[in-house]
């Protein structure tokens, strides 16, 4: 019974490539003929049985093709199968003459799949790095410019992704946390932004840092009350240097905050007195000095 179910199974495999169906070389041609009259529909038919199906291809022939197929699926914004084979023509033909021109497409079509600003910026990135793929290998093309403009637009979608973050801290009352992330912007994105009105917002997240710790602090002097009564009550040596731990922890994580505070005040009030020097924000930052004098 084995025996007969394994020439069953070889059977029915020797039928299935002998029923394969191939296609003359001709179709290649009616592809890249349909492709030039932008009969996309048409083409991307023909052009997918050249590639898998047809008799007497040559390299050059799929080549092209590949290249036909890849350019089919991004003009009609189809940009996953863009992808898919924009990445797979630059693997298998890294020295063909229009690989700029494709890394240009593929960076352009990761940045069409790419999500809203506020969530993944991994296709974001995606889309940058063939830019700069680009910019460096190729720095004769005509693409480098436009390789240029695609690495502005990421900028400008990380530094909004970024700022979310940090206006979403501000709005909770986290105004340190508001400021790491405008001080992250300013140092990472310093030719793409509005660098006074960054600093504008990490001087004034950094007078505001108090807001932040003052609970925390409050909460951390009450549990130190309780550890010093605990301290003084203990008779057990080892239970009460235990207790002397934690109360050094507390104590040097008090004094961390308390020096945050302080540092963070001091350099707030430099950022926007150098910013008012300059005309910036004038009024405003005479309002916030007072309240926070």
């Amino acid at each position: 019974m084995k025996k007969l179910l394994i020439v069953a199974l070889v059977f029915s495999l020797f039928l299935s490539c002998a029923k394969k169906e191939f296609y003359p070389k001709d179709i290649y041609y009616q592809g890249m003929k349909a492709y030039k009259e932008k009969k996309y529909d048409k083409a991307k038919d023909y052009l997918k049985k050249a590639i898998y199906k047809a008799k007497g291809m040559t390299t050059e022939d799929i080549m092209n093709a590949k290249f036909a197929l890849a350019n089919i699926y991004f003009h009609q914004k189809q940009y996953v199968d863009a992808i898919v084979e924009f990445e797979e023509y630059i693997s298998m033909y890294p020295t063909a003459p229009n690989i700029p021109e494709a890394l240009y497409k593929l960076a352009i079509s990761y940045l069409k799949v790419s999500p809203d600003y506020q969530r993944d910026l991994t296709y974001v990135r995606k889309a940058e790095e063939k830019a700069k793929e680009i910019i460096i290998n190729y720095p004769n093309s005509k693409y480098v410019e436009k390789a240029k403009e695609i690495i502005k637009k990421v900028k400008q979608i990380e530094i909004k992704h970024y700022k979310d973050i940090a206006d979403l801290y501000e709005h909770l009352g986290k105004p340190y946390s508001a400021y790491f992330y405008y001080n992250f912007i300013y140092n990472k994105y310093y030719n793409y932004i509005d660098k006074d009105y960054i600093k504008y917002k990490m001087g004034i997240n950094l007078l505001k840092t108090q807001q932040q710790y003052e609970d925390t602090i409050e909460d951390y002097k009450e549990k130190l009350k309780e550890l010093e009564e605990k301290i003084k009550k203990e008779k057990n040596l080892d239970k009460k240097n235990v207790l002397q731990n934690r109360k050094k922890l507390l104590e040097e994580q008090l004094y961390t905050y308390e020096k945050r505070i302080k540092e963070s005040k001091i350099k707030g009030k430099e950022i926007l007195k150098e910013l008012a020097k300059k005309g910036k924000y004038k009024k405003e930052i005479e309002n916030i000095l007072k309240k926070y004098n």
